[in-house]
């Protein structure tokens, strides 16, 4: 009988391990303006389309990737929430005055 409260116990303990790394992973997000190819790839982009983001960076927000027809809509929509487009906060040089 111990054994029986036991392995239901351990049970229960591991499906709660597992399901709480799921979730933590499901909320990560990737930024695309910094994220390696294997990061996009692992949020569900093809290679290629991965190959195809980090090659037209900057991204001002992450509906460019819908408007630079790098994803469709539907694909967008899924991967949404899984994605961000974080800002440089190094600034470009001042240009100086004409002379």
């Amino acid at each position: 009988m111990n054994r029986r409260r036991f392995a239901g116990i351990l049970f229960v303990v591991l499906t709660l391990a597992i399901s709480s790394l799921a979730l933590a992973q499901a909320k990560k997000q990737v930024d695309i303006n910094s994220a390696s190819e294997d990061e996009i790839v692992a949020v569900g982009i093809e290679k290629a389309v991965a190959k195809k983001i980090i090659e037209a960076r900057p991204y001002r927000n992450k509906t460019e990737l819908v408007s630079r027809q790098l994803l469709t809509k539907v694909q967008y929509d899924k991967l949404k929430d899984a994605l961000i487009a974080r800002q440089s906060s190094v600034k470009a040089p001042a240009k100086p005055a004409g002379k």
